[in-house]
């Protein structure tokens, strides 16, 4: 009987960060750098291959939602990276 209160966790609940989690994820991100996989998205990227990146971000990753966001974030930080210079 208690696992089903157990599983009422709503979606919200699950995905949202504390404004300080966001920040060590934000700090730790620019200290570290990318990720092996985060690497070869961001190289298929600058050479514009969208699609095989999303191939690669899905075959690690699971999911073609999660792969999308993953390379939107890649893209997302190649444009801020670029237009910094």
């Amino acid at each position: 009987m208690w696992r089903k209160n157990l599983n009422k966790i709503t979606k919200k609940n699950r995905s949202s960060l504390s404004f300080g989690q966001g920040l060590v994820k934000k700090f730790v991100k620019n200290m570290i750098g990318l990720s092996p996989l985060e690497k070869k998205i961001y190289e298929n990227l600058i050479l514009g291959k969208d699609k095989k990146a999303l191939k690669i971000a899905k075959k690690k990753l699971g999911d073609i939602k999660r792969s999308k966001k993953k390379r939107d974030s890649i893209n997302y930080f190649l444009r801020t990276k670029s237009s910094s210079k």
